[in-house]
């Protein structure tokens, strides 16, 4: 076993610069005493290492046996001393072979030579660095950790999807129970009009008295009179204030049916496609008409004033005892323009009349 000794850096520095210029170096001489009490404590270490690992086999790999050399940690340097010269040896040059140490873990490791970064490889560790992330945040990892996070953030999704959606019905379940409220209150007023109104009562004057009636709880739309009372399409202001609001053109339509006691016998929205879109025909329609039978003329050129306030008009032409005007209505002029940058489709209408302006349709083409 090769002697140690500890030496400072700037002593070994030194002794170093001393070798390499060729002077002479002073060795502390050790004398026969020395050398032999040194190998007498390295055998006693020695002995005392065997008979450690003896007991450790004995008391198996659980032991816990202090070894009575304690492991070394970090760079150490071995020293080896040159052995003592003569007097009259005159050699020079002299000095301390030191080598670092190297456990035996590091003594398998094959040194790898460092690689020259230039900007182009830094680029390129970069581009698939971004690669790799957004394919983690993407759940396209590949590996089973990013499957397993892909997995979970879809049931988080799901999860809050529901629980959005939950809230979002109970919301619209007590705002239809408020418009519900506000109905048979104006069905009350109703039936205290109908009472004072002369008799006998006709559809028209009940639908107009209703019209009224409903102005505080929503946009009259349509009647349909049946044997046993009525049913109401309409608009509550709240649902349209909403629609406005979200910028969506389809209105909200809500069905009332009503017995012939003035009782409210259902109240529920309306997802036909077919009858929302004959519903939005309707509201066209109606709002013509208004501006229409304001006019002190019942001509062509008021109804196409009329049309104008509500659209755009392409093409009037007259038919056989009647006229055809082709136009497109101003919020879906608006929704062409600005949500589709002028992009197709054209979203227009026709509306026929006779040649009195009795009987007018409105359809979408």
């Amino acid at each position: 076993m090769e002697d140690k000794k500890a030496i400072s850096i700037r002593k070994l520095a030194a002794l170093e610069r001393a070798k390499a210029l060729g002077l002479p170096v002073r060795v502390p001489m050790v004398s026969v005493f020395e050398r032999e009490a040194q190998k007498w404590k390295q055998q006693e270490v020695m002995e005392r290492s065997e008979v450690g690992s003896r007991k450790s086999e004995i008391q198996g790999p659980k032991s816990n046996v202090s070894s009575p050399m304690p492991e070394v940690e970090g760079p150490v340097f071995q020293i080896e001393h040159p052995a003592p010269r003569k007097s009259d040896d005159r050699e020079t040059g002299e000095g301390f072979n030191w080598k670092p140490y190297e456990s035996e873990s590091e003594q398998g490791k094959v040194e790898r030579k460092p690689k020259n970064l230039n900007p182009a490889s830094i680029a390129a560790m970069a581009r698939k660095i971004m690669a790799r992330e957004w394919a983690m945040a993407l759940g396209r990892g590949g590996g089973e950790e990013s499957e397993k996070a892909a997995i979970e953030r879809k049931a988080e999704q799901f999860r809050q999807k529901k629980v959005a959606e939950r809230a979002r019905k109970e919301i619209e379940e007590k705002r239809a129970n408020e418009q519900r409220k506000g109905l048979e209150e104006a069905l009350r007023s109703f039936g205290r009009a109908l009472l004072k109104a002369p008799k006998p009562a006709t559809p028209e004057m009940a639908e107009t008295l209703l019209e009224k009636a409903l102005a505080g709880a929503g946009e009259f739309i349509s009647i349909i009179w049946l044997e046993d009372g009525c049913c109401i399409l309409m608009e509550p202001w709240e649902e349209k204030r909403l629609r406005r609001k979200n910028k969506e053109d389809v209105p909200a339509v809500f069905q009332a049916t009503i017995d012939d006691n003035l009782m409210l016998r259902s109240y529920e929205r309306v997802k036909n496609p077919e009858v929302l879109q004959q519903t939005q025909n309707d509201l066209i329609l109606k709002n013509i008409l208004s501006s229409f039978r304001r006019s002190p003329q019942k001509d062509f050129h008021a109804f196409e004033d009329a049309v104008a306030e509500r659209g755009r008009i392409i093409q009037s032409t007259k038919m056989n005892g009647g006229w055809k005007t082709h136009f497109e209505p101003w919020h879906e002029v608006r929704t062409r323009n600005v949500e589709r940058g002028g992009q197709p489709p054209i979203v227009t209408y026709v509306l026929k009349a006779d040649k009195d302006f009795e009987h007018i349709s409105c359809k979408r083409i």
